[in-house]
């Protein structure tokens, strides 16, 4: 993948990510804020979501990054062992798709937690409507 369209993927994954983490942010303090249900069955159990939700979403995000890095050497040797790598203009080249390699273990990492904030993001509209 080329260093524009992994940057692109990037930002629409930050984007993505920080507008459904705040949205379900929100829902879940304005849930939470309510005294009369206070420690109802459903807090309780979203308690228990929330905190399993996050350690899964970090395992993922790291089973991810692991093996993007895993494969990162194997790939960086590639671009290195293109002949165009080795002219001025080829070397520019190969630095950008070697930035892009690393920008696609971070997009690796972070797709989890967006599908994970995104999912409850639609759940908690649903409760709300």
């Amino acid at each position: 993948m080329s260093s524009r369209r992994e940057t692109r993927a990037a930002t629409a994954l930050l984007h993505a990510t920080g507008a459904a983490a705040a949205s379900v942010i929100a829902a879940r303090v304005q849930a939470f804020s309510d005294p009369a249900t206070l420690l109802s069955p459903w807090h309780q159990s979203e308690a228990r979501r929330m905190t399993a939700e996050k350690l899964d979403a970090a395992s993922q995000g790291m089973q991810a990054a692991g093996i993007e890095l895993a494969l990162l050497p194997a790939r960086m040797l590639m671009i290195g062992a293109r002949p165009a790598a080795w002219t001025p203009a080829g070397w520019m080249t190969a630095c950008n798709d070697v930035a892009a390699l690393w920008i696609g273990v971070g997009n690796a990492a972070l797709r989890p937690t967006r599908n994970t904030a995104v999912r409850n993001q639609r759940r908690l509209a649903r409760r709300r409507a």
